[in-house]
Formats: structure tokens, C-alpha cells, sequence
């Protein structure tokens, strides 16, 4: 029993080693730059040991793409069942809470972006992940919006669509330019914007 015990806690050691240099890879070098062998060399692993826990590249970069999911929402103490019951300004809070993260984790932003440029071909094998996680996060400000005109803490005339994709191209445009330039105050750029969009959305006394 020890024994088994002591295997299956190596065995989870070595896949989040895995996890970790892949991660830094897939963000430096996107999917089709990364190599199996060179992960499995710097995981100080065999090519053969790394297939063990995960079959291919592709599935590989599924698991890491799933961490990084989980990371955020540890980060931010978030349960997942509260985002869609958010009200506007709780969700504001929470997009903020994932920028802080966001600037002390470069390589988690960088894998997001590549990933997103990579996969817009129909063939990438992250295509279904960037096309849920992207409408994912706009279902989820869609609705806190609606809800927020049916409740009154949203001006009835705010067109919760064309708020949503304003407020999704803020976040990602700011950290595309912080990505290109650090000197870009990623997260003091988007409170002050996220805050002038509460005023603009907020009902008139």
C-alpha cells in the first residue's frame, strides 16, 4: 500500500511539473512551436514517460489550458456557480480581481492570446476552447447586464451586447498592449475604465 501510494504522489508530481514547463512553452512558443521532447527534457522526464500522462501534444495543451482556467478562479476565490448570478458590479470586481492576478502571471496572459491567434483556423485543437471561453465571458456580462435593466441598477436605454464586446475589447486590448509593453499600466487602465463604465451605465438620480 505504501508503495502504491508513494507512486500515485510521483506520478501526480511529475504531471504538474509537466503542466508547469509546458505552460511556460505553449506560452512562448504557441502550439505548433512547442515540442513533446523538449518538455519532457526540461520536465527531466523521457518522451515516452511524459505520452504516459498525456497521449499527445494536443492533449497536452487541453490540460494546460484547463489548469490555467483553475488558476484564475483560485486566485480570485471565485465559486464558478456565482458568475452567472453576478449583478453588474459584482462582476466588475471580479474582472478586476482577474487583472491583478493577471499582471504577476505574464505567462498565463501570453499562453491566452497565442492560443487565441493560433486557433483561428478550424483545425487547432484549442478552436472549441477559445470560441467557449470567449463566449463564455460574454454570456456572462451579457446577462449580468440584462438583469441589471430588469432590476433597475442599469439604465433601460444600455444595449448589453455592444456593452459586452466594448468591455471584453478593453480587457484584452489592454493586455495585448501590456504584453508588447510592461511600461502599459494594464490594470490601472482598466479600473479606470471599468469604473467610467459603472458611471455611464448606472441609472441618472
Amino acid at each position: 500500500m505504501a508503495t502504491t501510494d508513494s507512486a500515485e504522489r510521483s506520478g501526480r508530481l511529475s504531471r504538474a511539473r509537466i503542466l508547469e514547463i509546458a505552460l511556460e512553452h505553449f506560452a512562448i512558443h504557441g502550439y505548433r512551436g512547442s515540442s513533446l521532447a523538449r518538455i519532457a527534457a526540461e520536465a527531466g522526464i523521457s518522451q515516452p514517460g511524459l505520452l504516459h500522462h498525456f497521449p499527445n501534444k494536443a492533449a497536452l495543451l487541453m490540460a494546460v489550458l484547463a489548469e490555467r482556467d483553475v488558476q484564475d478562479l483560485h486566485a480570485t476565490g471565485t465559486d464558478p456557480e456565482a458568475l452567472s448570478e453576478m449583478d453588474f458590479a459584482a462582476l466588475i470586481d471580479f474582472l478586476v480581481r482577474i487583472a491583478r492576478h493577471n499582471v504577476q502571471n505574464r505567462d498565463l496572459v501570453q499562453l491566452a492570446h497565442l492560443t487565441a491567434a493560433e486557433a483561428t483556423g478550424t483545425e487547432h485543437p484549442a478552436r472549441e476552447w477559445v470560441v467557449g471561453r470567449q463566449k463564455f465571458l460574454q454570456s456572462m456580462i451579457e446577462s449580468s447586464l440584462r438583469r441589471g435593466v430588469e432590476d433597475g441598477s442599469v439604465r433601460s436605454d444600455v444595449d448589453p451586447r455592444l456593452t459586452t464586446l466594448v468591455l471584453v475589447a478593453a480587457m484584452e486590448g489592454l493586455e495585448n498592449q501590456w504584453l508588447v509593453d510592461d511600461e502599459v499600466d494594464m490594470v490601472g487602465s482598466f479600473v479606470r475604465f471599468a469604473e467610467q463604465l459603472q458611471r455611464a451605465v448606472a441609472p441618472t438620480a
